[in-house]
């Protein structure tokens, strides 16, 4: 449909006769096409230009390249939009055409808009702004001032925005030109509807789509607009109706824009909706328009949305990549020197802004966990697979150079474990998931344990390996033996690494002493290779290491440096170290810990005997796995060692539940990650919803997901033990028979009947000291020391734990529990038995306090039944 402003210039256009003239006329009318039609407006700009180069008419050619320029800004084609900018400016700076040059610096702002560089399009519109004050064109200054209008928009500042519209408005309604109309209407439609001012928005929207035709820019922009607005209004009847229109007739007219706002709504009301492939197809459909036709602001709010729709499908890589997107785009169009200039910097907006951060802040940090998570899962499993399927191998008599390559596929799979684990640390440590400790161990016992296992890699090599600790620095202090412990290992394990002959050696000196606390200076130093200056100066920086050739030879992420700083930094010390290439190097490590009475030391593995294959003998169990290679595995794996156990598949937990329901299991292996029903849904059911035996049938989680809060969750859920993948023959068996040996009526009873007073029934023996014999080097002197110091503590800790439980004091329910844990693993009993994980972490969860009456209640059976053993112990 042609305006009637048009009408008016095609009726003058015809009656004049000189062709300046009717150059001047064709270029008005082509601003009265283009806006809906501008292919057509391309055409008739190629007609201006062609026409002024024949009459050598300068001013005639540059507004026919400005023409094409917004043309091209209209379709979405920036690139020749810009180049045909770029030469009308040429011609309007060579002959000193300002109103010209004004017009072409706004068309440059708009295409730098759509492009996403604000501060760029601000620096064109306010050229063109200065221009048109000095020359007093009223209608061209308003313009200008309406397009900032949309930056402070596109910068969520709405109140600026729609100050400078209003502004706008009775101008443009002064001059009753529809085009520009279009324009202010559409402006404050987009501001009302941002403001959640609905029917304002609605109103301005409904104007537009009463005085346009259909398959017009106009109607498109009106369609859409009602539609996105009624999408927020929840009338999704209507939202689909009007962005269906927007769709058809957005690509009818060759309008990106609107395409891609129509489809980018259509994909978050399918998203409100739950019908997430929908959804999917019209987000996607949307980036790929907007990455075509470089929208970068558009891409904004699409890398969001489809973040939050892959987070909800529970696709967490994809949704983690698309967060971190939309990061990186928001810093790059949201530069701070723009946001200087156009924001209010009131303490509102700058409340809203840091609100706004620390929310996408927080969203950043669980999707990384959540993908660290899952990725632990996606590189475990396929590890799983690796390692279980060379040890059968190994297993079978290969021949000599058969033995030779699995050899080697186990030392890789080996390595490659070590690097997840690294990998895995160090992404915990970035995203706060790793807390600090308070609790107490022995520092001599914490060095003797070094002592033998790193004396034993040190032998291997043929090096000297000796510890010595300051006698001024008491036996108990409280701080986290565990962190301690893996920052040790670590820098000696590096030390003999680098260290081809000589020796290796680990002191520990008091720098201060009080009555409450004590610095410990802990020096590891070696006559290795050494470090090079330029390597020293960045050492504990993540995947560094000294040099491609030491990469090469000595293999490794170079992470371990990074790792141990970071657990250095949270423990509020200090690491460094002074090294000489060939000469040997030294590291540093400062820290304070408080001056305690008790001990921490880390758990050590309990080979498989004879007597736990006998426990294991002729047992039925059910073996839940999605994955067909780990199902292959554990089951060649458990038949090899076990010939008469019996077992039973479920690809998935609600066949799990299905096999339950129709057979008797004495226990289950239960993957965590299964399609249909996961582990732990699965888990859930049979505790919640089965009665009798089944209710009680030992679950143990067998799972790539090792994180901390994953095993709790494990715990928490009803399973009585978990084993991480790839999972050690002896370990699996050893935690196999640790839950068949709980009895019938074993802690998983007494966790679900938590305000019954259950009687458990316990193994014959709960205690086993084959890890003590193995600690102590089978001294029986120094197995006993150890016996009865926990005789004499553990009963403390216990009455700690249940009078913290009457007082209903958690805290302190929940650090006796985290002393004791380590104590009861020395004396061979075991979590899938004493549940003392789990009361810990129940204490430090108001959801599950609720079971802590029942497990204090079995705890202390199983303590009553320890003393009496382990006493005896003592006196045999």
């Amino acid at each position: 449909m042609e305006s009637q402003r048009y009408l008016q210039l095609k009726e003058q256009y015809e009656t004049v006769v000189d062709e300046k003239e009717k150059i001047d006329l064709l270029i008005s009318m082509t601003l009265e096409v283009r806006n809906d039609d501008p292919e057509r407006g391309l055409a008739m700009a190629e007609e201006i230009i062609d026409r002024s180069e024949a009459i050598h008419y300068p001013a005639g050619i540059g507004n026919g390249l400005n023409h094409k320029g917004a043309c091209y800004w209209l379709i979405g084609e920036y690139e020749d939009g810009l180049d045909e900018l770029t030469a009308a400016l040429a011609i309007a700076e060579e002959t000193k055409n300002k109103e010209l040059e004004a017009k072409v610096y706004n068309n440059f702002g708009r295409i730098y808009r759509e492009l996403g560089d604000i501060a760029t399009a601000l620096r064109y519109f306010e050229s063109s702004l200065e221009i048109n004050e000095a020359m007093g064109n009223e209608l061209n200054l308003t313009i200008n001032l309406t397009n900032i209008s949309n930056l402070y928009y596109d910068l969520a500042d709405y109140d600026t925005a729609l100050e400078y519209a209003l502004k706008c408005l009775p101008i443009f309604e002064k001059y009753d030109d529809p085009g520009r109309l279009i324009s202010i209407y559409t402006t404050l439609g987009n501001i009302y509807f941002k403001k959640e001012t609905f029917e304002e928005a609605l109103g301005y929207f409904e104007h537009i789509r009463n005085f346009t035709e259909e398959e017009t820019t106009g109607r498109v922009l009106a369609d859409s607009g009602i539609g996105k607005v009624y999408y927020k209004m929840h009338d999704y009847e209507n939202a689909k109706k009007y962005l269906t229109l927007a769709l058809e007739q957005a690509k009818d007219v060759n309008n990106p824009e609107t395409e891609i706002i129509a489809s980018f709504y259509m994909g978050r009301l399918y998203m409100d909706q739950h019908i997430f492939r929908k959804a999917l197809d019209y987000l996607i459909h949307a980036y790929n328009l907007a990455q075509e036709y470089l929208r970068r602001q558009d891409l904004l709010s699409i890398h969001e949305a489809l973040s939050d729709l892959y987070d909800t499908m529970g696709d967490i890589p994809k949704a983690f990549h698309h967060l971190k997107a939309y990061e990186k785009l928001k810093e790059e169009i949201f530069q701070q020197a723009t946001l200087n200039k156009l924001r209010n910097l009131q303490v509102k907006n700058q409340i809203e802004v840091a609100k706004k951060e620390k929310e996408v802040a927080e969203r950043t940090a669980r999707l990384k966990q959540q993908f660290m998570a899952n990725m632990s899962h996606e590189i475990r499993t396929p590890m799983n697979a690796i390692v279980g399927i060379t040890r059968l191998l190994l297993e079978k008599n290969p021949k000599q150079e058969q033995l030779t390559y699995l050899n080697a596929i186990r030392k890789s799979a080996d390595s490659l474990l070590v690097i997840i684990n690294d990998i895995l640390d160090l992404s915990k440590i970035e995203a706060g998931k790793v807390i600090i400790e308070k609790t107490d161990f022995s520092i001599r016992e914490l060095t003797d344990s070094i002592r033998e296992i790193m004396g034993i890699k040190a032998e291997e090599q043929k090096l000297e390996f000796s510890v010595a600790v300051d006698e001024r620095i008491p036996d108990r202090l409280m701080g986290d033996p565990t962190r301690l412990n893996q920052i040790l290992i670590n820098l000696i394990g590096n030390a003999i690494k680098f260290t081809e002959r000589g020796h290796v050696k680990l002191t520990a000196t008091a720098e201060y002493l009080n009555e409450k606390s004590v610095g410990i200076i802990f020096k590891v130093s070696d006559t290795g290779i050494g470090i090079s200056e330029e390597y020293v100066q960045r050492i504990f920086d993540s995947f560094t290491q000294a040099g491609t050739d030491t990469a090469r030879k000595y293999g490794g992420t170079g992470l371990g440096l990074t790792i141990s700083k970071q657990l250095v930094d949270l423990m509020q010390g200090k690491i460094s170290v002074e090294s000489e290439l060939g000469a040997g190097t030294v590291f540093s490590v400062n820290i304070p810990f408080e001056i305690a009475a008790t001990q921490e030391v880390a758990e050590s593995k309990q080979d498989m005997t004879e007597e736990i294959k006998e426990v294991l003998s002729g047992l039925h169990i059910l073996l839940a796995e999605d994955n067909e290679f780990n199902r292959l595995v554990a089951e060649d794996t458990l038949r090899d060692v076990l010939p008469d156990i019996k077992i039973d598949i479920a690809e998935n937990g609600a066949i799990a539940v299905e096999k339950l329901q129709l057979n008797d299991y004495d226990l289950i292996l239960m993957d965590i990650q299964m399609p249909v029903m996961d582990g732990l849904a699965a888990t859930r059911y049979i505790r919640n919803n089965m009665e009798g035996r089944k209710r009680r049938t030992r679950i143990i989680a067998m799972t790539a997901n090792v994180l901390q809060d994953d095993v709790q969750q494990y715990f928490a859920e009803g399973m009585n033990a978990y084993i991480s993948k790839p999972f050690q023959v002896d370990e699996l068996l050893e935690k196999m028979a640790s839950v068949i040996k709980g009895g019938k009526d074993s802690l998983t009873e007494a966790a679900l009947n938590t305000n019954e007073n259950n009687v458990t029934l316990l193994p014959e023996k709960i205690t086993d000291m084959q890890f003590l014999l193995q600690f102590t080097g089978g001294k029986p002197d120094k197995k006993n020391k150890y016996i009865q110091m926990f005789l004499e503590n553990a009963p403390k800790l216990l009455s700690n734990i249940k009078n913290g439980l009457a007082d209903k004091n958690y805290e302190a329910v929940k650090v006796a529990a985290h002393s004791m844990k380590p104590q009861l693993s020395y004396m061979g009993i075991k979590e899938e038995l004493s549940h003392i994980f789990l009361i810990e972490k129940s204490a430090g969860e108001p959801a599950h306090q609720v079971k802590l009456p029942g497990l204090v209640q079995h705890l202390e059976a199983v303590c009553e039944k320890a003393f009496s053993e382990l006493n005896a112990e003592i006196i045999a």
